[in-house]
């Protein structure tokens, strides 16, 4: 019998409905989820969306535990944040409250499942990278311990500032510095993976398990809220755990721009051998190397999370 995939998602649920799509992708993949630490302005808030699709999907999901991680990326003041766009009032029930609110206590719980479990583990990061910077800056060894740190985010073959890299620029470089092979979802190829209207008119009409009438609902919140359709960005980071033939990978370095106009840029260094030409690049620590998705199996890719939805 296969041994379940062994993970923990570090997510920013509540915002763009991928994080959502995610989560649910990852129950129905069967995943060990053992844990969910939530990244980025109201975490509580997304705790709670959180441990609510967890309980109604149940099949024992709803025994996994939520931390509401860091919201203020490193650099910002400390700050109140507004109502996420997927907020309902009945995620503020108490059987919907995070397992622990203290930031802290998500680090740790990182932290400490790292240590124990080792190369059984997976860190999913699909959010800003925040949650993920505090773990190495309190154990600068336990991501390495892992058997992947799976990130959605950055841009390596289109050269531009990333979602989940300008939101906390400071903490993508720590994370991009620290930590060995990252396995690397970037937009650039993410972006391919927007659903069609058939797709679409699937979800927002799903009438299936409550955890998926739920997503369903926060899907048609968030449409009115981004006038858009959906994009797999956060689900790809998923099933590339599962399936590393999803996409086609290369290895490089890579720099994290943090001063000027091209803040927030996650530059692929080894592209176009441009750092033979560039003498910035002396200093390099090219020894640190990370697998960077270069194309992606739309169809399949696509086919593979609407299972969600028959």
């Amino acid at each position: 019998m296969n041994k379940k995939l062994k993970v923990i998602i570090d997510t920013d649920i509540g915002d763009d409905i991928d994080d959502a799509f995610a989560l649910l992708f990852a129950m129905e993949l069967d995943f060990d989820i053992i844990g969910i630490t939530t990244v980025f302005q109201n975490t509580i808030q997304r705790a709670r969306i959180a441990k609510k699709l967890l309980k109604l999907y149940g099949k024992g999901y709803e025994r996994v535990p939520v931390f509401a991680g860091y919201g203020t990326p490193l650099a910002q003041a400390e700050a109140q944040y507004p109502d996420l766009c997927q907020y309902t009032p009945d995620i503020e029930l108490s059987e919907y409250a995070p397992d622990s609110a203290d930031n802290d206590d998500a680090i740790n719980f990182i932290i400490n499942s790292c240590r124990k479990y080792k190369d059984e583990l997976t860190v999913i990061a699909i959010g800003p990278f925040t949650n993920i910077a505090k773990v190495i800056e309190r154990d600068s060894e336990a991501l390495n311990l892992v058997k992947e740190l799976v990130i959605m985010g950055g841009a390596f073959y289109k050269q531009y500032s990333d979602w989940n890299v300008i939101c906390d620029v400071e903490s993508a470089k720590i994370m991009f510095d620290n930590v060995n092979n990252i396995k690397c979802l970037g937009a650039d190829v993410t972006h391919k993976l927007r659903i069609n209207e058939e797709n679409d008119k699937s979800i927002v009409n799903s009438n299936g398990s409550d955890a998926q009438k739920y997503v369903s609902e926060i899907y048609k919140k968030w449409k009115d809220w981004s006038s858009s359709i959906g994009v797999l960005h956060d689900p790809l980071a998923i099933f590339y755990v599962k399936d590393h033939g999803i996409c086609e990978c290369e290895i490089s370095p890579v720099a994290v721009i943090t001063d000027g106009f091209a803040r927030g840029l996650t530059l692929n260094v080894s592209a176009y051998s441009k750092a033979a030409y560039n003498n910035a690049y002396s200093t390099f620590d090219f020894a640190k190397n990370h697998t960077l998705a270069k194309e992606v199996d739309r169809e399949r890719m696509i086919s593979e999370f609407m299972k969600c939805f028959k």
